[in-house]
Formats: C-alpha cells, sequence, structure tokens
C-alpha cells in the first residue's frame, strides 16, 4: 500500500503528460492560436508537474524527518530499557 501511494503521483504526471501528448499530436501545426494553446497547455503542464516534484520533495522530508524521529524514540527506549535490565540484574 505505501508503495502504491509513492508511485500515484507518478503515474498521474505520466498520464498527464500522454493526454496532453495526445492533445498536441490532434492540434498539428495548424494556426498560431492553435499553437499558442498548445503551448500554454505544455507549459501549465509543466508548471503542474514540477508543482507535484515539489510536493513529493516535501513529502519526502517529512517522511525522513518522522523516521528519524522514530529511530531515535526507539534508541531511547532501548537505553532505558538497558538501564532498567542492568538495575534488575543487581537485586
Amino acid at each position: 500500500m505505501k508503495n502504491l501511494i509513492k508511485i500515484l503521483p507518478l503515474l498521474l504526471s505520466l498520464t498527464l503528460m500522454v493526454g496532453c501528448a495526445g492533445e498536441f499530436q490532434s492540434t498539428g501545426s495548424g494556426s498560431s492560436a492553435a499553437s499558442d494553446s498548445s503551448s500554454d497547455s505544455f507549459h501549465e503542464t509543466q508548471e503542474r508537474i514540477n508543482e507535484q516534484m515539489a510536493v513529493d520533495a516535501a513529502n519526502a522530508a517529512a517522511q525522513q524527518q518522522n523516521n528519524d524521529a522514530m529511530a531515535a524514540a526507539q534508541q531511547t527506549m532501548n537505553q532505558h530499557n538497558d538501564e532498567f535490565n542492568r538495575g534488575m540484574d543487581l537485586h
């Protein structure tokens, strides 16, 4: 499930790019208005992809911070348990 969540934004971005590529083929090299529309569509798509990549990078950084915090908490718990167990050995 976690792998699907990681792959989903990539799949959506690829789907969007493929859809826009189909639009470019269907409009061809007609009038300049069609060309401007295709160019605008391409730039909008590129902006959305860039925004999604920025969101993905921010999510990855947040996930890494969470992983680091969990590892630190686990290490603290392990140290506490080790100290507790050493104290029990003295009795």
